[in-house]
């Protein structure tokens, strides 16, 4: 193949969308985020998979074996010819039919699912200052798309409209994407305790012109360039029914949108840090219930207590003064536990288990129908 034929090979590739693409990933990836391209997703309408062009990935160790991942899927368009316009207005403030700020995450901290809520993690952003994907004066609520033609090659450009259907496979394809991420976590296999948090947003890069519309009492259309977007809606269909907020932006405002993602993962990052801290600070009879698996699971390592089943081990009630923790135990539980060590013995691993889950030193009573066996 000749050296024009690979130049005019490069040509062509270049009016792709995969160098866009490249370039949006080099850019979160220079930032300190992991990228995966070309990621499968499905797409429950039409039951089959799809592919979003990226899905980007900024991970936080929060503890030993627990991490909080915030993620951003993101589809990536390009058009020379082509203008996105989007019709806006104002008026959202307070609406109960249009949720302008929906947060779609999966937690699987056991500490932070007593405090957590999209509210709670919404009222953190705001006291960090940290809305800016949202606090939009006017939302997008219709799109449309123009392309610039010309008659001949000498004659003015002039613009028609043209059905919207790129706009569309966009938007909704990056809040479909955002869903299926989602299930995929829901149903992921993990080991026991490997536990995560992940907070997922959409995202739509357009290398082109964006528009906003706005129409006035009269009828006129104000056209405005623009280079963001916040496209809000509740998308209904037989597999969807929720609200969802998009942001649409043209490449040149991706540096400052991934710093935005970047500082909203280090505030998040904070504030779940700050629940497992709260979640310590006030235990009580439900944080034990919380924690009972760990427990036994740790019982289970020790060789000398594996034999029995502990699954009769009841924390009944906690004494925060004095950090004592009762536990109900039945006779043949308490039976196999003397014949294996001695009660001594059994009560101090407990209390060193109960120590190492908490944080905090912990002594355990074990009461036998209101008896206590070691006072």
């Amino acid at each position: 193949m000749s050296t024009q034929d690979l130049d005019k090979i490069k040509k062509a590739l270049s009016r792709t969308g995969h160098i866009f693409e490249h370039q949006i990933g080099k850019l979160f990836e220079d930032k300190g985020w992991m990228i995966i391209p070309n990621k499968f997703y499905v797409d429950k309408d039409e039951e089959k998979g799809k592919e979003i062009d990226l899905v980007a990935y900024r991970i936080s160790e929060v503890r030993e074996q627990t991490a909080y991942i915030t993620v951003v899927v993101i589809e990536a368009k390009k058009s020379e010819r082509n203008r996105w316009v989007f019709f806006t207005k104002g008026g959202y403030q307070g609406d109960i039919n249009m949720h302008t700020a929906p947060l779609y995450y999966h937690n699987e901290i056991e500490e932070v699912s007593r405090y957590l809520s999209p509210g709670s993690l919404l009222a953190g952003m705001g006291e960090r200052e940290e809305l800016d994907l949202f606090q939009f004066p006017r939302k997008a609520y219709t799109f449309s798309e123009v392309t610039e033609e010309h008659r001949t090659a000498q004659s003015s450009a002039f613009f028609r409209v043209i059905a919207s259907n790129t706009v569309y496979n966009a938007i909704f394809g990056a809040m479909k994407a955002q869903s299926s991420e989602l299930d995929f976590y829901r149903n992921r296999k993990i080991a026991r305790d490997e536990k995560r948090f992940y907070l997922v947003f959409p995202l739509v890069v357009f290398d082109g012109g964006i528009l906003e519309a706005q129409i006035a009492e009269n009828g006129d259309v104000d056209l405005t360039e623009t280079d963001e977007i916040q496209y809000v809606n509740r998308y209904r269909s037989p597999a969807y029914d929720s609200f969802y907020s998009v942001n649409i932006i043209h490449q040149s405002a991706l540096a400052r949108y991934i710093d935005i993602y970047t500082k909203i993962h280090d505030g998040t990052l904070s504030q779940v840090k700050k629940m497992i801290g709260r979640f310590y600070d006030n235990l009580d009879l439900d944080s034990f219930e919380v924690l009972w698996d760990r427990v036994i699971a740790r019982l289970h390592q020790d060789p000398q207590f594996a034999p029995f089943n502990p699954g009769n081990l009841i924390p009944h009630h906690f004494n925060r003064d004095k950090a004592i923790l009762e536990i109900y135990v039945d006779d043949t539980t308490l039976y196999k536990a003397l014949t294996t060590r001695p009660m001594y013995d059994f009560t101090e691993a407990m209390a060193k288990i109960l120590t190492e889950v908490c944080g905090r030193d912990i002594r355990p009573q074990f009461k036998n129908h209101s008896k206590i066996l070691n006072p």
